[in-house]
């Protein structure tokens, strides 16, 4: 069977992060130009943007280990991962029901739905 269910979510966290670049790259860029240490502080646009670009790497990283699981064959180790991502996507659909996390369902149905073999 081909792995995908990590390479989906690296998929979407290289959009997410892209999206950022696009979207807040005048955010990104006063963020560069202020030397980057201490650069968030007490500015909510510049902490959202921070958190927003931040968790797109997360994410990356989190694909790559579900990728990694799958290709070792140790389902039995996607369904806590896919647990916590449900729980997460949930509260940011109620969050932020326009927003991209509709996009990460698929992986995690699959990963919930993975035959554990003994």
């Amino acid at each position: 069977m081909t792995r995908w269910i990590g390479r989906w979510i690296v998929g979407v966290s290289v959009l997410h992060t892209l999206f950022g670049f696009v979207v807040f790259g005048p955010v990104i860029v006063s963020i560069g130009k202020a030397g980057l240490w201490n650069t968030v502080g007490a500015e909510p646009m510049r902490a959202a943007v921070a958190w927003f670009m931040l968790s797109g790497f997360f994410m990356t990283a989190i694909g790559l280990a579900v990728d990694a699981i799958e290709h070792t064959g140790q389902h039995q180790s996607l369904r806590p991962v896919g647990i916590v991502l449900l729980l997460t996507t949930i509260l940011g659909i109620v969050l932020m029901p326009a927003s991209g996390f509709w996009l990460v369902l698929p992986p995690i149905v699959a990963m919930l739905r993975k035959k554990v073999v003994p």
